[in-house]
């Protein structure tokens, strides 16, 4: 279930996050424009941990996952901006 805040700041359901994608692992959650980044899909969630990778398509409560391989860094690193 994805949640976002309306003008009041109340939590409401949706499922349409747009050309998002939410990036869920041991690190810090993050959220990217899935335009931003190849190989990604708008309006999904990626989920990634030791033994289990999944996706989530929010629009029409696709899960997809699998357990074929132990991931010993289960993390999604956040886009970085790199100054000179």
């Amino acid at each position: 279930m994805v949640l976002k805040l309306d003008e009041e700041g109340n939590a409401v359901y949706t499922q349409d996050i747009g050309d998002l994608c939410i990036f869920i692992s041991r690190s810090e959650p993050f959220c990217v424009p899935a335009t931003s980044l190849p190989g990604t899909e708008p309006n999904f969630v990626y989920i990634l941990d030791f033994e289990e990778f999944a996706y989530y398509d929010v629009a029409d409560y696709t899960l997809g996952f699998s357990r074929t391989r132990h991931y010993s860094a289960p993390y999604f690193i956040p886009p970085q901006n790199i100054l000179d």
